[in-house]
């Protein structure tokens, strides 16, 4: 089965109550295996007058008029095709991505009893970018996932979880391919998400067809008791496994003991975690740890592994103007060794290799570098990885201990309406972090 094998991402949401400031974190992996080549662009907002309707693969939707600008991570045009006819697509190459309205999204792949409907419905692609383009907040978002399941159904695959968040709140959306249930997060709470669904009895919002449709498909009986999205809905040979499950008890392992003062710098640690300084830890592994292979070879499956594409951090603090309270910090390939970077909402601009579209500019490219660093590293020894991990995470910190600097810039600019000159200071900000964490994978590449 494909859907077993690909997209084992790992995604994280911390309410404002545990932050030390009192901001929304949404962390992620987008694991989209180890040659899917990536990239991270800027789409600048279109304020020009749209036709009535548009075409996002497989259906014809209403036209909304301005789109939003919006930061986007994802595939090259090597993958950016139709699975079942390989014929490239619009709508078709955003995994992860934050507008300029602050509005952070990724995606997890999951596994439902739902049927499977081939290019008929909205593909998850059109949806990601719809998001994007479309919605100002979390809550917009999730009315708009919802309305085009219930409208169109979800195309091509039966699963997903779509994570989103703001300043001022966070949700997730469980949806199969015709019903979806979403759920806030809560202040005082953690959603830990590998790839089977969390939601169960509780939820704020669902498709008004939930349990009929599960009714009629005899997936549930009302006389059974309380119903249960995660049981009712979910593909049962994927609900309880050790791949998902170990992924989500270590998020809370890490996280548990930290909650009241918990920084982006925690869900980077997170994320780039192998059980580290534990009698569980897990080395770098020279076989892609999907699904199958790690039944196969009864394999322990971290957080982070050679499968990653992208790696973020979102750090959204609510008392600061979006413009610069939103911070997406990013990373190519593994996070373990790449150091992150920040990127602004309203920023408009990152160096070329880190948007080049051709899969095969391995020399040019930002993404091959990270990847390349990664092949590199996880192969030596110990002392080497320990080594690389270190300078990455101070690398990282260096660039954080200016930020504070640059941010008051951006606020005196933006107070006193110079708005170009504060996209000036976020885009250097941008630039040369980005450039430095580059620089950094290129030299031990080289040593």
């Amino acid at each position: 089965m494909m859907g077993s094998m690909l997209y084992p991402c790992t995604t994280v949401l911390v309410g404002r109550a545990l932050t030390v400031d009192g901001s929304i974190i949404h962390a992620h992996n987008e694991d989209m295996g180890n040659r899917t080549v990536g990239r991270l662009w800027k789409v600048q907002s279109d304020l020009s007058t749209e036709p009535d309707s548009i075409w996002v693969p497989y259906v014809t939707i209403p036209e909304l008029g301005e789109k939003l600008g919006y930061w986007a991570s994802g595939n090259t045009s090597q993958v950016q095709k139709d699975e079942l006819n390989n014929a490239t697509l619009p709508y078709d190459n955003i995994l992860v991505g934050m507008n300029e309205a602050g509005l952070t999204m990724s995606c997890n792949w999951m596994y439902s009893k739902d049927e499977v409907l081939e290019e008929k419905g909205v593909r998850r692609y059109a949806i990601r970018q719809l998001i994007l383009e479309r919605c100002s907040s979390a809550s917009e978002a999730v009315t708009m996932i919802g309305n085009l399941i219930d409208t169109y159904g979800q195309a091509d695959w039966g699963g997903l979880t779509y994570v989103l968040a703001d300043k001022n709140e966070g949700w997730i959306v469980e949806t199969t391919t015709h019903c979806w249930v979403a759920k806030k997060l809560k202040d005082y709470e953690i959603i830990a998400i590998a790839n089977r669904y969390t939601i169960e009895e509780d939820f704020d919002l669902s498709s008004k067809n939930l349990i009929q449709y599960a009714t009629d498909k005899k997936w549930y009986d009302p006389a059974d008791g309380n119903f249960n999205f995660k049981n009712v809905y979910g593909d049962q040979e994927y609900m309880n496994e050790k791949y998902d499950k170990d992924r989500e008890e270590r998020v809370y392992q890490l996280l548990n003991e930290k909650k009241g003062n918990i920084r982006p710098v925690d869900l980077m640690t997170v994320l780039r975690d192998r059980y580290n300084n534990t009698d569980e830890y897990t080395s770098p592994t020279t076989f892609e740890p999907d699904r199958l292979t790690c039944r196969e070879r009864d394999a322990k499956r971290p957080i982070c592994t050679n499968l990653c594409q992208s790696s973020f951090v979102a750090h959204l603090r609510q008392n600061l103007p979006v413009e610069y309270g939103s911070v997406f910090w990013y990373t190519m390939a593994t996070p373990a060794y790449g150091p992150y970077f920040p990127i602004y909402p309203f920023g408009s601009e990152i160096d070329k290799p880190f948007s080049l579209d051709n899969p095969d500019e391995t020399e040019s490219s930002a993404w091959w570098t990270y990847r390349h660093l990664q092949q590199i590293i996880d192969i030596s020894d110990e002392e080497t990885i320990d080594r690389t991990r270190k300078e990455a995470g101070e690398i990282t910190e260096a660039i954080k201990e200016k930020q504070s600097d640059r941010e008051k810039k951006l606020q005196d600019y933006i107070n006193s309406g110079k708005i170009l000159q504060a996209r000036e200071i976020a885009n250097k900000q941008s630039t040369q972090s980005a450039q430095k964490s580059l620089q950094y994978a290129k030299t031990v590449v080289k040593r």
